[in-house]
């Protein structure tokens, strides 16, 4: 009760303060001050915001693309006074949004005409400013796209994999986005929270397609930036007496080298000597425990592959709040001097047996954790480039 009292005080103070004083506040005579809407802008600590500079613009606004337009938007812009107090005399327009960036801190608000004419009063809190980040999934043969907010001169545009940043925006709720990707628009709202980063990717084109590892970075790590997911491979045994080149105790990416064989780029390699009922594991976690992923819509895995051995490819789903097993395809290879490439469909992997855990496609397809390559007996496997088809970028974003 008594904030509310302290607000109409202040707000009242405002009013007077605008209606009484004959000099030009926010940049408008203070003559006519009937009906007028006041807003009296404060920082958090309630201290009020001086010499803040709030720009009005339609809430249909954009920024024009074009540098050179001759585009004349509605526009105002005010200044608060020594009490934070501006006035709006009137409001050419139905809807309008205000935005005040002052020091690091924002408000933004839609208006309305009629708010103006029935002379409202209202009080805005600065607070911290957060940033819009994501990624714009590009078609083939367009280079860049364009976003824009609607209602604040702001636009940006994106780098050639399609990844934007917009920074110091006041927090809102609702931010509408016009997204501009060669000849198609699209549009998209997004939260901007106090002092926050909000991701906010644009899936118009997002493909169906994921490559899980190409290890070009000379890394066996698995990473989708859009999504902020980093994952690093590693290599074990199912037993001690089980070898491996490089060793399991050594950095994985010793096992990163040239792929060689006439094939361009790096490969993942190493060699595996164990007895009959263990082997050796490359493994890397593609999705997370508490929010595994569902490949209920995979199509295939594509891999290249060289080397000499018997190996089995594998899909699991691990970790204490999962039902942990697999679901594998095995395969040998004959040669280390010819790459083949291998296509496996949720048909190819075994039938569940549960011999070492294999339960099955059915059984792992909707929590799937990792990706597991195993290498038995005496085997030497170069692999690269395994790929997901039927499965998109977003399927992997933790839920």
């Amino acid at each position: 009760m008594m904030k509310k009292l302290f607000l109409l005080f202040v707000l009242s103070a405002c009013f007077f303060f605008c209606a009484c004083s004959d000099k030009d506040v926010a940049g408008i005579s203070s003559v006519e001050t009937q009906n007028a809407f006041l807003i009296r802008v404060v920082h958090n600590d309630s201290l009020p915001a001086v010499n803040a500079v709030a720009r009005v613009r339609s809430a249909d606004f954009v920024r024009n693309i074009a540098e050179d337009s001759a585009e004349t938007p509605f526009f105002m812009e005010y200044k608060t006074d020594s009490l934070g107090c501006i006035r709006i005399d009137s409001l050419a327009i139905d809807t309008a949004m205000i935005e005040i960036i002052d020091k690091g801190d924002g408000v933004i608000r839609k208006i309305h005409a009629a708010e103006v004419q029935d002379g409202d009063s209202v009080q805005f809190v600065l607070e911290k400013t957060g940033s819009l980040r994501g990624k714009v999934y590009l078609p083939e043969g367009v280079d860049y796209a364009w976003v824009q907010v609607y209602g604040i001169d702001r636009l940006v545009k994106t780098d050639s994999r399609g990844f934007y940043e917009l920074d110091s925006l006041a927090p809102y709720d609702e931010y509408s986005l016009q997204v501009v990707i060669g000849d198609t628009v699209v549009q998209q709202s997004a939260e901007v929270k106090v002092g926050g980063e909000t991701l906010s990717n644009v899936f118009a084109f997002e493909p169906d397609t994921v490559k899980i590892l190409d290890f070009e970075m000379g890394k066996a790590d698995f990473i989708l930036e859009e999504f902020n997911l980093h994952a690093t491979g590693y290599l074990m045994v199912t037993d001690t007496s089980v070898v491996t080149v490089p060793s399991v105790d050594e950095d994985v990416s010793k096992a990163v080298e040239n792929a060689g064989a006439g094939r361009e780029g790096k490969s993942l390699h190493w060699k595996s000597s164990a007895g009959f009922g263990v082997w050796s594991i490359f493994g890397i976690w593609i999705c997370t425990e508490k929010s595994p992923c569902d490949l209920t819509k995979l199509d295939s895995v594509v891999y290249y592959v060289r080397g000499t051995g018997h190996y089995s490819f594998a899909f699991e789903a691990l970790g204490k709040t999962n039902v942990e097993g697999k679901a594998l395809n095995q395969d040998t290879l004959l040669t280390k001097d010819e790459w083949k490439r291998v296509c496996v469909k949720p048909s190819d992997f075994i039938g569940p047996d549960s011999s070492w855990g294999n339960f099955g496609w059915d059984a792992v397809k909707k929590t799937v954790t990792t990706i597991s390559i195993l290498a038995y007996d005496e085997a030497e496997i170069w692999i690269d480039d395994i790929t997901l088809y039927g499965i998109k970028p977003s399927d992997f974003a933790v839920k």
